[in-house]
């Protein structure tokens, strides 16, 4: 009797840790129902793609590596962002098997003979390799984008700044804990939230039993990670706060660093006294706070739901009590309406509170956010004025940033 073929898959993501993470999930998903990862494109049965759409660059790479994944023999599969950000130019470019980040559940419906749910394979703790796709499926794409990278004296500046100011960049050696998925906010800018749907927190029962098990496999760099990790505990009637106390309690007897990333604003404002005494103890390491606007009209229109005041004041206590903490925060440039003005408020900030390290977004007019309907727009040549004298302000004040403009 002949042995059924292993069929083998090729699986690629130019996203952030999130989806990285999910992309690590599906693939311990496949391996446990029998089939083959590739890191070969040209062998794989099965493309799968994790599209970004974090911005215009990302959506424009995104769909072009859709594109050269055509070249293959296998079926794609786009998965991600990318459908609900852009949903017009999707649904007019693709025609083939796609799912938001919300429905993961249903991938057993793209796969035959499935024997292991989706759902059954636990979240993993460390991402899938990134890469650069571009090596794998188009090499004159990556040559290029190296000479474009070497023929451009400002990005060469810019590599520069940030390899003399590397100590401050995010630290990559660490395990993940996924906390919840989902966001409640509704954030005017972010087409995000109609892709990874409403705020699902795990329980703490079982995110501390897995915590207790990386703490006796060696682990002591962690960071908590969610689509919004304030929001963790919402939807089960409980909050961060009482999960952290959780795995206080389990770790009592290790030395462990923590990072607290994707924490909205309000809730650090909201949970400050708590947030403060787990600081003063020394565990956290890094907590990254995306105020977003130093202006409080803009930040009124994006339904940020707090002033800047307010993450100033609780900020500055956070430095006081423990002034070796890292900071670190996003700024969306370009916002619509935002004027000159509205602008150097969002850079003045750094000049109240020391971030370590600041991602400088560029605003994608997304078509799936509520902020697409807000006029009028700022122009990309004004935008990308303004990114140019961010990146001055923050190398003058030793700030480390990083931008996909």
């Amino acid at each position: 009797m002949t042995a059924a073929v292993q069929k083998k898959v090729y699986i690629s993501c130019n996203g952030c840790n999130r989806r990285l993470l999910d992309a690590q999930r599906l693939k311990n998903y496949l391996l446990a129902n029998g089939y083959e990862i590739t890191g070969f494109p040209g062998d794989a049965d099965y493309l799968v793609f994790f599209a970004s759409a974090l911005n215009k660059v990302r959506i424009d790479e995104s769909f072009d590596i859709i594109r050269k994944l055509g070249r293959y023999k296998g079926e794609i599969i786009v998965l991600g962002c990318l459908m609900e950000t852009a949903p017009t130019e999707f649904n007019a470019f693709w025609k083939g098997k796609a799912l938001p980040v919300k429905d993961m559940d249903d991938i057993d419906l793209f796969f035959p003979d499935i024997k292991v749910p989706y759902k059954e394979i636990p979240p993993d703790n460390f991402p899938l390799s990134p890469g650069n796709i571009y090596k794998d499926i188009s090499p004159g794409v990556f040559i290029k984008q190296r000479l474009n990278l070497m023929l451009s004296p400002l990005k060469i500046a810019d590599k520069l700044y940030g390899y003399l100011h590397h100590n401050k960049k995010e630290d990559y050696n660490t395990t993940f804990i996924w906390v919840s998925k989902g966001c409640p906010n509704l954030c005017s800018f972010c087409a995000e939230r109609r892709v990874v749907g409403p705020c699902i927190s795990r329980p703490a029962g079982e995110i501390v039993n897995e915590y207790s098990k990386l703490l006796e496999a060696g682990k002591r760099n962690f960071e908590f990670i969610g689509d919004d990790v304030g929001s963790y505990g919402l939807d089960l009637g409980i909050t961060l706060p009482h999960l952290i106390q959780q795995l206080n309690k389990a770790d009592k007897d290790y030395q462990v660093n923590w990072v607290i990333k994707h924490l909205h604003p309000k809730f650090i404002i909201r949970y400050k006294n708590e947030f403060i005494e787990m600081a003063s103890s020394g565990k956290i390491r890094e907590l990254i706070c995306c105020f977003q606007s130093g202006s409080n009209r803009v930040l009124k229109l994006m339904r940020r739901q707090h002033t800047i005041e307010e993450v100033i004041d609780t900020l500055k206590e956070f430095r006081k009590v423990l002034p070796e903490i890292r900071l670190a925060t996003n700024i969306i440039v370009g916002f619509p309406t935002e004027t000159g003005e509205d602008f150097m408020k969002t850079l003045h900030v750094y000049d109240k509170v020391y971030f370590d390290r600041v991602h400088i977004i560029k605003y994608y007019d997304a078509e799936g956010s509520d902020s697409y309907a807000i006029t009028p727009k700022v122009t990309d040549h004004e935008i990308a004025r303004r990114i140019k004298l961010a990146k001055r302000f923050f190398k003058k004040r030793g700030i480390y940033f990083q931008t996909r403009d």
